[in-house]
């Protein structure tokens, strides 16, 4: 068993972690920002399709180094790059092939020489694998300024002993493998990731103002709980994020996507054309009409669950406009949901929202 570290949008931790459940029968622990759960390495694959996650990560290393926030920068990267040998290096390589299809040069055995190398002698003579590149990025958390170096620092120091060791060739941009580095004050954690560009970016070829990333569009989706033969609705679809979204994670439900806004429908039948192939193969579609989003072509209690975006009043309409759209809307969405019918919206104009939602 391998443990992974997802990386999820700040307050859907639990939706992740409902997913990764669901999905692998496996408990997460949850963090601000991230879950981490347990699978086999053959899973691999089955995790880079979460629908909830932005990035994959294989864990290698965590653990906590004592004075790292009171040591001078010297000692602190110094003891960064002592914890080398400790990083598991045999997971990160194994891990990284499964998930990206491709083979590290030399394989795991030679990686597995140049660290008894470096553990005998403080260096390899092994040849250097210069054709393979890679680099390292460093994020730090709780109280940056007891640190006595930066996060360039520490991805610096880190990165030159894996060269060292492993001869590969630290690249910025055209990377074959990036490490990623964790600190947060005297807590090391080092990791692997697993996709190279970030999972919420799927469905979508046409983008709006306002295009909404996919895991959020799942998240949003997940927390409406829908079931076969419910009628979702998305009635401010923009270019179709949520219902197109939701229509793959949830087949069998009736989903519509709705705007009045002409351009805003192109960029739906686009979005569709181009999701066309993954719908027919999970059995779904999704239906988008021109309509105002108070007054809506629907009959009484239909709709079982509305799912949508609202116009925050920042890059689309304004807070003066909400405070006159939000009851109208809210008027409508009455009507034609169902009884126990279910409403999740996403807006930052809280303050228009909760004071009509209590009316």
């Amino acid at each position: 068993m391998i443990e992974l570290y997802a990386s999820v949008i700040t307050g859907f931790e639990s939706v992740s972690s409902e997913e990764v459940a669901t999905t692998f029968a496996s408990d997460a622990i949850r963090g601000r920002g991230y879950v981490r759960f347990e699978v086999d390495p053959s899973k691999i694959p089955e995790a880079l399709h979460l629908r909830s996650i932005d990035n994959l990560f294989a864990m290698l290393y965590d653990y906590e180094l004592e004075g790292l926030t009171t040591a001078s920068q010297e000692e602190a990267l110094q003891k960064i790059k002592g914890e080398i040998s400790r990083i598991n290096w045999k997971t990160a390589i194994d891990c990284w092939q499964i998930a990206t299809g491709k083979q590290v040069p030399g394989g795991i055995e030679t990686v597995k020489e140049q660290m008894r190398e470096f553990a005998r002698n403080g260096v390899t003579g092994l040849t250097p694998q210069n054709s393979f590149t890679f680099r390292v990025t460093c994020n730090r958390a709780g109280e940056k300024s007891r640190h006595s170096f930066s996060s360039m620092d520490a991805a610096k120091a880190l990165g030159a002993q894996i060269n060292n060791i492993f001869g590969w060739r630290p690249d910025m941009k055209n990377f074959d493998m990036e490490v990623v580095l964790n600190i947060r004050n005297d807590t090391m954690l080092v990791m692997v990731a697993l996709n190279k560009e970030s999972l919420f970016k799927r469905n979508v070829c046409a983008f709006g103002p306002t295009t909404m990333r996919s895991t959020m569009c799942y998240c949003m989706t997940a927390l409406a709980h829908p079931s076969r033969g419910d009628v979702i609705l998305d009635p401010m679809c923009g270019g179709g994020s949520i219902p197109l979204e939701a229509a793959l994670a949830f087949p069998g439900c009736l989903f519509f996507g709705a705007d009045l806004h002409p351009k805003a429908l192109e960029r739906c039948y686009e979005n569709l054309e181009n999701c066309k192939e993954q719908l027919l193969r999970c059995g779904s579609d999704v239906s988008f009409l021109s309509c105002d989003a108070v007054d809506l072509p629907f009959r009484d209690s239909l709709v079982d669950a509305i799912v949508t975006d609202l116009p925050f009043g920042k890059k689309i309409g304004s807070v003066d406009d909400n405070r006159i759209l939000y009851p109208r809307l809210l008027m409508e969405w009455e009507r034609v949901v169902k009884p126990g019918g279910r409403l999740v919206v996403m807006t930052h104009d809280k303050r228009s929202w909760v004071k009509n939602a209590l009316q």
